[in-house]
């Protein structure tokens, strides 16, 4: 069955602030059941990046920190 990420304007919120572009739009998709199925998509003005929250280091009981772990993967 197809996954469909919604635009997350909190991500896109947070990953604007951290590097500055305004064209950066985020997507997300969580799966309530299955952790390990859900993913953010980022858009940039010249690529698309998925990361899959199992490749996020993040404290499960804490958004701000799987925000922070999203910046971490794509620009550290």
């Amino acid at each position: 069955m197809p996954k469909f990420a919604n635009e997350s304007e909190e991500a896109t919120a947070f990953l604007r602030k951290q590097t500055g572009s305004s064209q950066l739009v985020c997507y997300t998709y969580i799966d309530a059941e299955n952790s390990l199925e859900s993913f953010f998509i980022v858009k940039t003005s010249n690529k698309v990046i998925q990361v899959s929250f199992a490749e996020i280091s993040y404290d499960p009981r804490n958004y701000q920190s799987l925000l922070e772990g999203l910046y971490r993967v794509i620009y550290e």
